[in-house]
């Protein structure tokens, strides 16, 4: 599952691609700017940091990213990604 910013729908999103994937894909409505950055793989591994994963973090960007394997730390993350999850369209 994928939240994009809606200013972030743009010519350069991968919005389109990941929905013709087949992946659930949905448009953030909080008027704030949502800024996090967070992967959840499989309840275990969460990926977040800085990085904005985009060609430009991968090639002119000073970015960061934290790789972390813990059962408590993805539950957190995956919580809060489901309250936002919960009120996108």
């Amino acid at each position: 599952k994928v939240v994009f910013e809606k200013d972030d729908l743009t010519g350069y999103s991968e919005y389109g691609k990941l929905k013709d994937a087949g992946i659930q894909v949905r448009v953030d409505t909080n008027p704030a700017l949502m800024h996090n950055k967070v992967a959840v793989i499989d309840g275990l591994i969460t990926i977040t940091g800085s990085y904005n994963w985009s060609r430009s973090a991968e090639e002119r960007n000073n970015e960061n990213m934290l790789i972390l394997r813990s059962v408590e730390v993805a539950s957190t993350y995956e919580s809060e990604f489901n309250k936002i999850w919960s009120a996108s369209k």
